[in-house]
């Protein structure tokens, strides 16, 4: 998937892919792996200035939208492109953690993107399948039988 990316940009596009593997409050080795792997599939080499953000990278400071704002005037598909590129990071660490699905989905907002964009990407959790499964969790196991009823008896595993 190839993506061209100025020189001057790819420091946006690692605050993107580093907010990704934060999104968690945590970087794991794999995380950190794949953004440095994908960066260089990008540039070949990467610039002392990426290394520097990598080592240096402050997730609470970090802005999202303002972040994304540098890549607002390209085309739709490279702006899917990099939802993919940050899919890819929250995958890295094989682990799936709500919080990283939120920042896919605040990303595709903040790159003005149609939710079709985030198919096959995030967790969709079927609510209605949920409640369904609570609501039989809530009257919990049949009452069980009563000593002594006439005609009743039962066994008593111990």
């Amino acid at each position: 998937m190839a993506m061209a990316i100025d020189v001057d940009r790819i420091l946006p596009l690692t605050q993107l892919l580093l907010g990704a593997a934060y999104a968690d409050n945590e970087l794991h080795d794999k995380e950190r792996d794949e953004v440095r792997a994908l960066l260089e599939d990008l540039c070949s080499e990467l610039p002392t200035e990426v290394e520097v953000e990598i080592a240096g990278f402050d997730p609470k400071t970090f802005d999202l939208n303002k972040v994304a704002a540098e890549f607002a005037g390209d085309s739709e598909d490279d702006r899917k492109k990099l939802l993919f590129l940050v899919s890819a990071v929250i995958e890295a660490d094989e682990e799936i953690d709500f919080s990283e699905d939120d920042y896919l989905r605040a990303l595709a907002g903040a790159l003005k993107l149609p939710a079709s964009a985030l198919a096959g990407l995030t967790v969709e959790v079927e609510t209605q399948d949920l409640e369904e499964t609570f609501q039989q969790l809530r009257k919990g196991p049949p009452p069980p039988p009563t000593p002594g009823a006439a005609g009743q008896s039962f066994d008593v595993d111990v």
